[in-house]
């Protein structure tokens, strides 16, 4: 249930009472505070309101990020989504999503799924300018925050080689989550100095083969994939690397447990369209599948060894705060997601800052692993 203030709120903004009724009794809106700032957070999506939509006390909603349609072949995929429409291509940087936006003098960072972030909200201000949402209040900033230092994944980009860094790839307005034109994006960051994806330039059909030439090169760095998108927004797809494909095989691997299967499988599925559009074979067709293999293999195997050994298996993780407070901040947040952490080390590495080491345990996926070292009979 939410508060009579957020309830009137709603239904002020236009959610109908029957639907507001209905995710309240299954769990679709969440009420949350963050620092004194009062916020309901939409599990569910609802008329007008995407999932992960949050609305503060002050009226200020900031609409749920829309998830981007993939393409698993590039070329019949432009086909039908861009027809002959030139589009933007910018890379696709592996993170973790945020919006930026100002509410009641603060600036603040929401993830994915809704949550006011103690960490992103604190290290923010490192990364953006203060005067842009003096300029502009009533536009988030939604972007990529990536790094080896993340506290939501184990890995980043490679050229990030040390903290963790913000990549600006949409700008939208508060209430309507109406992104504005790339252009405009591109000049609002170059004039404001807020860093942004890489943009590789403009691109129609009729540039496949520079289009595959990109890819691959983006595979041999190790890079997530590109984003393409027309100047005004409207048509947005997202198509990934064969690298970053058996890389989160190989990551996912390690958790296999705590991860459904259709995790693999849609991995699989987008190398299997790469390579068959491709037309790899022969040679360079085996080392896809030896390196498919011991993405999906090695570190499951490991994990077993792992728990048939005593341990557990977890991830560590690095972070660096301003504040050691937002250690404890963060351990809080994460037991709100139902993910169990503990701090293993806090140290004073100067300039202001802390690091942060601690470890993400999975509980299930060790307590189904040693049932089954252990003899577990079952029917499958």
């Amino acid at each position: 249930m939410v508060s009579s203030i957020f309830r009137n709120l709603l239904l002020k903004l236009g959610l109908p009472e029957g639907r507001l009724e209905v995710l309240e009794g299954k769990g679709g809106l969440m009420e949350d505070e963050f620092e004194g700032i009062g916020y309901v957070r939409f599990r569910d999506s609802a008329r007008g309101f995407r999932r992960g939509t949050v609305v503060f006390e002050d009226g200020t909603v900031v609409a749920g990020f829309p998830h981007i349609k993939r393409v698993v072949q590039l070329e019949n995929g432009i086909r039908r989504i861009f027809r002959r429409r030139p589009f933007y291509v910018e890379e696709k940087v592996d993170g973790y999503n945020v919006r930026v936006v100002t509410v009641k003098g603060r600036i603040l960072a929401l993830t994915r799924g809704g949550f006011v972030c103690p960490f992103t909200t604190e290290r923010i201000l490192d990364f953006i300018n203060e005067e842009f949402f003096r300029d502009y209040p009533n536009l988030v900033l939604v972007g990529e925050m990536a790094g080896p230092e993340s506290p939501y994944l184990v890995e980043g980009p490679p050229y990030v080689e040390e903290d963790i860094q913000f990549f600006l790839f949409d700008i939208q307005e508060k209430g309507t989550g109406r992104s504005i034109p790339a252009e405009e994006r591109y000049k609002l960051a170059e004039e404001y100095g807020i860093p942004q994806v890489e943009v590789f330039g403009l691109y129609d059909r009729s540039m496949i083969e520079e289009l595959y030439d990109l890819i691959e090169r983006l595979s041999r760095e190790g890079r997530e994939g590109i984003v393409m998108k027309t100047p005004d927004m409207r048509k947005i797809a997202k198509y990934v690397t064969p690298y970053a494909n058996i890389n989160d095989i190989k990551i996912g691997s390690r958790i296999f447990f705590d991860l459904p299967h259709g995790y693999f499988m849609q991995r699989i599925k987008r190398l299997a369209f790469y390579l068959a559009e491709k037309r790899v074979r022969g040679e360079e067709f085996d080392e896809y599948a030896r390196a498919l293999g011991k993405a999906l293999l090695r570190p499951f195997v490991e994990s077993i060894h792992e728990v048939a050994s005593g341990g557990e298996v977890e991830e560590t993780f690095k972070v660096r705060v301003k504040n050691v407070s937002t250690a404890h901040k963060m351990v809080t947040h994460f037991e709100r997601l139902g993910v169990k952490i503990h701090i293993e080390d806090i140290e004073d590495i100067g300039n202001g800052y802390w690091r942060i080491t601690f470890k993400r345990v999975y509980p299930d996926a060790t307590r189904e692993i040693r049932e089954l070292w252990n003899g577990l009979a079952f029917v499958d």
